[in-house]
């Protein structure tokens, strides 16, 4: 009977044993359940990233009671980033020989971002072993961390206080990843809100500060200085494209080697740089250490650039660069982004630039204008009187006096010729030049003056205004050409030079009345008018009658 009886005692003692374990399990799974409710609450409540990475890993290792915990972050372009552990002192830490590289199980995840649990690392042929000093290692659990569809990192927990990690921890694992990956993009959210919102402020107060500025080179620097304290950049440069757009000023830099680049001046053609300029958004390089036709050839231990160009009206002006030293990976989505804004900004202080220069010129002529205008009707008009109340007086003033009288009447008139002549250079003298056509003209007619004659010379239309620079080098060197060859060459009494612009043409006619043209005569100095003329789309003319003299006639269109 006591037998029969020890049976069903035993059997109820086995059902009552199972149902405390499922009972226990019951309270655990419930106390776990709680526990990521929490862990959740205190992940997505938290907005700074290097805090969630700190607390991801502490929150592992005692979910699922693991002796060491750690982070290893994905680089956008492959391998180890940061590393973040926990249960290693100072001591372990220091021992240790190098940081993991990326092989063994570690590599496997990178590799293959799935979960990876085993009872001993050992036993695993992927595992590569330890680096000299690191502490020993059993139980080995692995997991990603997923920010939407992107690999952010994994995390890696070992050695259980239970000897090896239950399918359990791995679940609870991958729920701690989850709430890992959601908490991330919150604090990624929230940092570029924030990136977004300090560049905006930032932007704001150069635009208030360039509205009271008069110096385009100091709203450029403070740009440029203010980029670098931004963005996640070790360089950034601001170039303006020179006046013939074959070549690149660098208006200002600030970073590292900022101090080789200031003032710096290179070619453009065939460069990444000129590719960049004929572009509507930024041009990203992954690696200008081995680029060969980059721009910024000094900067050559500089790996990822990106390089934003900004325009004055619909006209590329330059661009801003934004550099990475090698190693570092591309520049963040958010932080080309604000490097587009600044862009955007450098175009603004270029152009108000040129209209604070449009305005001083504006000014600058109508002060000259005024100057003019104050010539003719007060100084010249006071002179002509002069003159004609000298030659009343000569005209009743003994022979001797009258000749004294003559004389000087005829000084005033040269003076108010060359008055005339002034008021005419003023007002035609344009932005373009430095050095008005009509000033040059006129120093080579100067320089003739020691010769037996000195050339006439006649400016017709406004020359000044209708001739560019490159244009004005050709018709002085033309003049220069005709004088010689008329004074030197031809023996002439009597050369006149005429200078005209209208009807969108430049035309320079020298006539002479020296011997001509001789049959046999060298026509060299013609034949570099002719291919002058030519070059511009004009013709050279030229009409010699042995005896009688020389006209010369070239013409462009203007």
């Amino acid at each position: 009977m006591r037998a029969e009886e020890t049976g069903p005692q035993l059997e109820f003692e086995r059902l009552l044993a199972r149902l405390v374990d499922q009972a226990d399990e019951m309270t655990t799974a419930q106390e776990r359940m709680r526990e990521l409710i929490r862990i959740n609450h205190d992940l997505t409540s938290r907005l700074d990233l290097p805090s969630i990475l700190q607390r991801i890993v502490e929150i592992g290792a005692q979910l699922v009671r693991a002796r060491y915990a750690a982070i290893v972050v994905v680089e956008p372009e492959g391998g180890l980033g940061q590393l973040i552990t926990v249960g290693l002192d100072d001591d372990e830490k220091a021992r240790i020989s190098h940081l993991p590289e990326g092989k063994g199980l570690i590599g496997a995840l990178f590799d293959h971002p799935e979960p990876v649990r085993l009872q001993h690392i050992a036993g695993d042929p992927r595992s590569g072993g330890f680096p000299a000093g690191h502490p020993p290692m059993d139980s080995f659990l692995g997991v990603p961390i997923r920010v939407g569809d992107e690999v952010f990192g994994n995390l890696y927990l070992t050695n259980s206080e239970h000897g090896e990690f239950s399918a359990d921890d791995e679940e609870m694992a991958q729920a701690l990843a989850s709430s890992a990956g959601i908490a991330i993009e919150n604090a990624r959210l929230y940092s570029d809100a924030e990136r977004r919102a300090k560049v905006s402020e930032s932007l704001a107060e150069l635009s208030r500060v360039a509205m009271r500025s008069e110096t385009e080179a100091d709203d450029v620097a403070a740009l440029v200085d203010r980029a670098h304290e931004l963005l996640d950049a070790d360089l950034v440069v601001s170039g303006i494209v020179g006046s013939r757009g074959h070549e690149m000023l660098v208006q200002h830099a600030c970073g590292h080697g900022a101090e080789s680049l200031m003032s710096l001046s290179f070619p453009i053609q065939h460069t990444a740089i000129a590719i960049a300029l004929g572009r509507d958004k930024p041009l990203r390089l992954r690696d200008v250490s081995v680029h060969e036709s980059f721009g910024f050839e000094e900067q050559r231990d500089f790996g990822a650039v990106v390089l934003v160009p900004f325009v004055v009206g619909d006209r590329p002006v330059g661009l801003l660069a934004v550099a990475r030293r090698v190693g570092r990976g591309p520049l963040p989505d958010r932080d080309v982004e604000a490097a587009e804004a600044f862009a955007l900004q450098l175009g603004v202080v270029h152009e108000r630039a040129q209209s604070r220069e449009s305005r001083r010129r504006v000014t600058l002529m109508e002060g000259r204008e005024r100057i003019a205008r104050d010539l003719h009707d007060h100084v010249m008009q006071r002179l002509f009187a002069t003159g004609m109340s000298l030659q009343a007086a000569a005209a009743k003033a003994d022979p001797t006096i009258a000749d004294l009288i003559t004389r000087q009447v005829e000084e005033i008139d040269v003076a108010i010729d060359q008055i005339r002549q002034s008021i005419f250079a003023i007002r035609s003298s344009g932005p373009r030049s430095t050095t008005s056509l009509r000033a040059r003209v006129l120093e080579i007619v100067e320089r003739v003056d020691g010769q037996p004659l000195r050339p006439t010379v006649t400016f017709l239309g406004p020359v000044d205004l209708l001739v560019d620079n490159e244009l004005t080098d050709d018709v002085v060197a033309v003049s220069a050409e005709g004088i010689t060859n008329a004074v030197q060459h031809a023996s002439a009494t009597s050369v006149t030079l005429t200078v005209a612009a209208a009807d969108g043409q430049v035309s320079v006619t020298v006539q002479d009345d020296g011997r001509g043209i001789a049959d046999d005569a060298v026509a060299g100095g013609l034949a570099t008018l002719r291919r002058r003329a030519e070059a511009r789309g004009g013709r050279l003319e030229v009409g010699s009658v042995p005896g009688r003299g020389t006209t010369l006639v070239w013409s462009v269109p203007s």
